[in-house]
């Protein structure tokens, strides 16, 4: 493990489109998520905006942040 990099934690989620309308009207503020080796995250809901399509928010992705003050730093989708 790299103690001085920024932590990485993987989770898949499926959100339907019809769960975003609320993501979107800022009904749901935030999402949590279970990682791969089963840690319950918190994520800011404005975090996965980026990645909607038709069907929704679906798929596997990693979550880096700082190690020191536990702060998002990016997201991304794996698949």
């Amino acid at each position: 493990m790299d103690m001085f990099g920024p932590l990485k934690y993987r989770f898949s989620i499926h959100i339907t489109k019809e769960q975003l309308l609320s993501i979107y009207a800022g009904a749901i503020q935030s999402v949590r998520v279970r990682t791969d080796s089963g840690l319950v995250l918190e994520l800011a809901a404005n975090h996965l905006k980026s990645f909607t399509t038709n069907e929704g928010i679906s798929g596997t992705f990693e979550l880096e942040i700082d190690r020191r003050t536990h702060k998002f730093i990016s997201l991304r989708q794996l698949g």
